[in-house]
């Protein structure tokens, strides 16, 4: 009798945790599947297209927003870049080519990695330039950088319309350092800053100062044409003169440089001589064009909304929390943590005057961009993959409260310098041994190494480049225990 009670015993226990794996299986499925119908939703082709519409008599953009007389143009030079630049020019050549009066050119300044895909399909009429390897600006950028502003004040004319297409990531391939500050000097600057936390609102306005492009400044080479901008948001709000650091929108921000750094703990003398110098001088007014329009067409609330209907889809209560998630990437971990272990009240996540329904199953969706401190000597890794390690770490010690699947991924699949999205858990991790380093890679700013070998890298979420960006994704399920 008593071996027959020892073996149901074991019976039920293993099925029990058969189970338990199954339904985390399927969870983590839903959430991967989420993550797949945001990715789709923000494809870049698809929003260019679904921004231009014509008649027999004009040109209009999004739904009447900006409308142009076909009559009033002989030319319309397509100008693309950042990391969904080539999509976005497919998507204006898709429409366009019905135009059949109007001559059409294109240029595009696209990321090192996609220049193998771009050979397999190639855009009509274009030159394209390739650079900011590892999204940093490079010489490559500054070359096609300058070919990009010649082609401008060629084709400057009464009747030419510039239409320019921009994405996340624009910042580093449009890169034209002033005159007195060398791209070196540049790069060290904004290095120093995001090793300081920086967001990207602030490393944009310092880019703006030390570029003779960013900031509105492109459009001092269009004496007579037309501007029209179509813009993917990958900033928190979507501040068309902050994205790719603004180069077609006079800007508006009063945000002093100093104040930045001071807020950031860097010192003047942290800076290059050059750098140091610039902060500090007045610029000249920029002349804006005759005609200027900038419109954003896809960001993170867009991928938000894909993904909630997703969920819905699959049986989950849905509730989008925010679109402007920011701060540490490690503290927010934690703070996800605490939401799993039930601390639902007060929780800086949902806000002082968020209203849940808290009718289980639940999925609960935020976007954004957060930020990392690194270490001294800091290993791989990226903000997502750190804030899922983070979250780790902090459960590892803690009992939690509900069946959970947590998910953080950055909608361009390139998490920091790494080949990874972000990264997932849920429930079964925290049995396995490795858990307990997690706050030695966290210390190491090496969540990328930790990912790679936990569960031998099933956790690692693996896309590959998405060709655009807007931001990233965290998607939180939560059920109770059965």
């Amino acid at each position: 009798m008593k071996s027959i009670s020892y073996h149901l015993l074991f019976l039920v226990s293993t099925f029990i945790l058969l189970a338990s794996t199954t339904s985390e299986m399927a969870s983590r499925k839903v959430v991967k599947t989420a993550f797949e119908q945001c990715l789709k939703a923000v494809n870049p082709r698809e929003a260019v297209k679904k921004a231009i519409t014509i008649t027999p008599t004009h040109l209009n953009f999004l739904n009447e927003s900006s409308v142009l007389k076909l009559s009033e143009l002989s030319k319309i030079i397509i100008i693309s870049f950042g990391k969904a630049s080539i999509q976005m020019a497919f998507g204006a050549q898709d429409v366009l080519q019905n135009i059949k009066e109007i001559q059409k050119k294109t240029f595009v300044l696209a990321p090192e990695q996609q220049k193998t895909s771009a050979l397999l399909e190639p855009l009509n009429s274009s030159e394209i330039f390739f650079g900011a390897k590892n999204n940093l600006p490079d010489q490559n950028s500054v070359v096609g950088t300058k070919s990009l502003i010649q082609k401008i004040q060629e084709e400057d004319s009464e009747s030419t319309l510039f239409l320019f297409l921009i994405s996340g990531g624009g910042s580093a391939l449009l890169a034209a350092p002033r005159e007195s500050v060398t791209l070196e000097d540049k790069l060290k600057t904004i290095k120093i800053m995001q090793a300081h936390g920086a967001t990207i609102q602030e490393l944009n306005i310092v880019r703006q100062k030390l570029s003779d492009v960013k900031g509105g400044k492109l459009l001092r080479n269009i004496q007579k044409g037309s501007s029209l901008s179509l813009i993917i948001s990958d900033v928190i709000g979507n501040p068309t003169d902050l994205i790719a650091s603004g180069p077609t929108v006079i800007p508006t921000s009063k945000t002093s440089i100093l104040e930045i750094l001071e807020n950031l703990k860097i010192q003047e003398t942290d800076l290059p001589e050059s750098v140091r110098n610039i902060i500090k001088e007045h610029e000249d007014p920029i002349q804006s064009p005759k005609y200027v329009q900038n419109h954003i067409i896809s960001s993170n609330d867009f991928a938000l909304r894909a993904a909630s209907e997703s969920l819905a889809s699959s049986g989950f209560n849905t509730t989008i929390v925010t679109s402007s998630l920011s701060g540490n990437a490690a503290e927010i971990g934690r703070q996800f943590a605490d939401l799993i272990t039930g601390k639902l009240v007060d929780n800086p996540l949902l806000g002082s005057n968020q209203t849940i329904d808290f009718k289980y199953p639940i999925a609960l969706l935020f976007g954004g961009e957060t930020t990392v401190h690194l270490a001294k000597n800091p290993g791989k890794g990226g903000r997502n993959q750190e804030m899922v390690l983070a979250c780790l770490d902090s459960l590892k010690s803690k009992s939690t409260e509900f069946e959970f699947t947590f998910l953080s991924a950055g909608t361009d699949g390139q998490d920091g310098p790494t080949d990874a999205a972000g990264a997932i858990i849920s429930n079964e991790d925290l049995l396995n041994p490795m858990t307990s380093s997690a706050s030695d890679y966290l210390a190491r700013s090496d969540s990328y190494s930790f990912w790679s070998k936990f569960n031998e890298g099933a956790n690692h979420l693996k896309t590959g480049p998405s060709g655009t960006n807007v931001m990233d994704i965290q998607i939180l399920l939560l059920n109770e225990k059965k």
